[in-house]
């Protein structure tokens, strides 16, 4: 989805504007149209949509997210998103990294890159949803776990519900 700019001489959005114009659109393309980063859109939602948590809980989020059944993991670059519905196999901490054992998600992400991990419940282009989504230190987003649908295209109540206790007990600790 492309969004105008609200001043075409200033060439970006305040992030208000952008918010308001289109409030259903991916973070990414939020931010490009008001100059700023995914990390700052997501601060800037209405109260409720977005609980934001420090990243030292990227590994006990993706153990959690691992016993959830399908997904679906997100990787927006701004002209390529990648996504892969699957399970996620869950994974084993090396030499800094959290390796993903399973497929077809596989990898190898930089704990020390995650600055942040919010709870996110929002409208995507008029579908209601919740993800959990990992955020750099330069607020860029390193990628998105979304909760999967059943055949109705509903999100699953299972794992709505794992996603609210797991955001409940990640607010809860106090490392």
């Amino acid at each position: 989805m492309t969004i105008a700019p609200l001043d075409a001489a200033a060439g970006t959005h305040s992030l208000a504007a952008a918010l308001a114009a289109n409030p259903t659109a991916a973070l990414e393309d939020i931010a490009r149209a008001a100059g700023t980063t995914p990390l700052d859109v997501l601060k800037a939602l209405p109260h409720g949509e977005a609980t934001i948590l420090p990243g030292r809980h990227m590994v006990a989020a993706l153990d959690d997210i691992a016993g959830w059944g399908e997904i679906t993991f997100i990787v927006n670059t701004g002209p390529v998103i990648l996504e892969a519905k699957a399970p996620l196999g869950g994974g084993t901490v090396a030499s800094g990294m959290y390796n993903l054992k399973g497929k077809p998600i596989g990898g190898h992400l930089n704990i020390a890159a995650c600055d942040a991990v919010a709870f996110v419940r929002r409208k995507l282009f008029s579908m209601e949803t919740r993800s959990v989504q990992f955020y750099a230190g330069d607020g860029a987003c390193l990628f998105k776990v979304y909760l999967g649908r059943d055949a109705e295209r509903r999100l699953i109540p299972e794992q709505i519900a794992a996603f609210d206790r797991l955001e409940a007990r990640l607010m809860d600790d106090p490392r």
